[in-house]
């Protein structure tokens, strides 16, 4: 959960990029392309595929959605790759990491109160 919430907490912040910088996208389908060179019979490859076809407002939506199949995508996400997007200063991973670990716990917390509430 950790994990995932860290994920969308970087997407978050790709998307707010993106916002200002709309050719993040052309970077993203370039790092996708390597990927697709790699992994070409994947599933991600064409899923993400179709992703960066869409219209920059819908493409940012969908990079902040929570649902199932997205939290699966974002593990492959070009935009990790992309030129300009740096997640690997370790410093900044572990305040994601620190601040997703307690959002998870804020979230644990709040279900085990209302399961204990009257």
């Amino acid at each position: 959960m950790v994990g995932d919430t860290a994920k969308l907490m970087m997407h978050r912040l790709i998307v707010r990029r993106l916002r200002h910088d709309p050719s993040l996208v052309d970077k993203a389908k370039v790092a996708h392309a390597r990927q697709a060179a790699q992994f070409a019979d994947w599933p991600f490859v064409r899923k993400w595929q179709d992703l960066l076809a869409l219209p920059a407002g819908e493409l940012a939506s969908k990079l902040i959605s929570r649902d199932r199949e997205m939290v699966r995508l974002r593990n492959s996400s070009p935009f990790y790759l992309a030129e300009g997007v740096h997640f690997g200063d370790y410093d900044m991973r572990v305040r994601l990491r620190r601040a997703a670990r307690r959002v998870v716990q804020r979230g644990v917390s709040a279900q085990s109160f209302s399961l204990v509430a009257p």
